[in-house]
């Protein structure tokens, strides 16, 4: 089984097999995958050289007929084949390490098995006429469909990147969009917690499309500026905006996510959270922790932890505690139906802002 980064560069290399099985849960990453091979395997063919089935509405049988055909407008063949039932594991089956149990199906398994065997003895492994690709959610790996595929061509698993593979995948698109992307700013989009890959690709070529031709920087404000969706962030800027005696502008923000059609409990439980952090980073502050403990002291991203501490020390330990006295209070309100979410988080901020003016009017 090849990683999703070795088949990109066997292919882009120019190595073909007449098969391959793409399989998992991240489609996106299914579909870099096929227009990749199209773009190097079809080349100026491309728009006619691939057609797409329906797994179930095709048996192997049928699929390998409508491979054999001659294309009009293309001497080389690319059939992608969504979801055939031949290559799901069982729906009864689910425990490990069990063998493989015979069921009504088998024989027509074997046949499968043999007719796909059958066609890749004919195909030429390094320069192949056609390409044959198989996408699936789950497969059975036991399966000898699977275990053909696997010797014979490439089985590629896409499953939803994380860490450094999603890190290295945002710098890989950014790179083709022709720009480059700061550090900060690639932290401060997985931050946000959006692991999407259909979402990142459209928020990176936004970023890209405003830069236009001068510029090829992303930088921390361009995704602060234009990303959308990010409540996280939001919450950051509503808490930023009260430190500062903003209340005006808090109320604004509020206003907005709201306009957006947040969930007003989903904001509330942030704010919550968001507190929580606060009183916890200033803390660790107070006891002397160096910065590079925050993180797996706060078990949150590093851009955030970095973000937490600046915010906290723009806070009085004092204020914060009584500000999470305020939203346990609120909190209590909303679970009783003495008032709702929306009204909640209307009169927090003018009980925070009430918690500032006192304490500053004592100090």
């Amino acid at each position: 089984m090849l990683s999703y980064r070795a088949f990109m560069n066997k292919i882009k290399q120019g190595s073909f097999a007449p098969v391959y099985l793409f399989y998992g849960e991240e489609k996106y990453l299914q579909e870099e995958l096929i227009n990749q091979v199209a773009a190097s395997f079809l080349v100026q063919d491309c728009e006619f050289g691939q057609e797409k089935l329906a797994g179930n509405a095709f048996s192997l049988e049928e699929v390998l007929a409508r491979l054999g055909e001659s294309g009009l407008f293309s001497e080389r063949r690319l059939l992608i084949v969504d979801n055939p039932p031949y290559l799901v594991p069982p729906g009864k089956r689910e425990e490990k390490n069990q063998p493989e149990e015979k069921d009504p199906q088998d024989s027509r398994v074997k046949s499968d098995s043999d007719l796909l065997e059958n066609y890749l003895k004919q195909a030429c492994p390094g320069n192949p006429d056609s390409i044959l690709i198989f996408l699936a959610s789950k497969v059975d790996r036991r399966k000898r469909l699977f275990k053909l595929i696997e010797k014979n061509g490439a089985v590629v698993e896409c499953s939803p990147l994380k860490g450094e593979a999603l890190s290295a995948w945002i710098r890989n698109k950014v790179s083709k969009l022709g720009k480059n992307i700061e550090r900060p700013a690639l932290e401060r989009l997985l931050a946000a917690g959006e692991q999407n890959l259909h979402y990142l690709s459209n928020e990176l070529e936004k970023y890209s499309t405003y830069l236009g031709e001068d510029h090829n920087i992303i930088t921390v404000k361009i995704v602060e500026d234009l990303f959308s969706g990010d409540i996280q962030g939001d919450v950051f800027k509503l808490s930023d905006s009260m430190a500062e005696g903003n209340m005006v502008g808090a109320h604004d923000l509020l206003d907005l996510l709201l306009r957006r059609r947040e969930k007003p409990l989903l904001i509330f439980f942030m704010l919550v959270r968001h507190y929580r952090l606060l009183l916890q980073a200033h803390c660790l502050m107070e006891d002397g922790l160096p910065q590079n403990e925050f993180v797996s002291s706060l078990e949150v991203h590093p851009f955030v932890a970095r973000k937490l501490r600046e915010q906290a020390a723009s806070y009085s330990r004092y204020v914060l505690e009584e500000v999470l006295l305020a939203l346990q209070k609120a909190d209590q309100q909303i679970k009783t139906g003495r008032i709702e979410p929306s009204q909640a988080l209307k009169l927090i901020i003018n009980r925070i802002e009430y918690i500032q003016s006192t304490f500053h009017s004592s100090v």
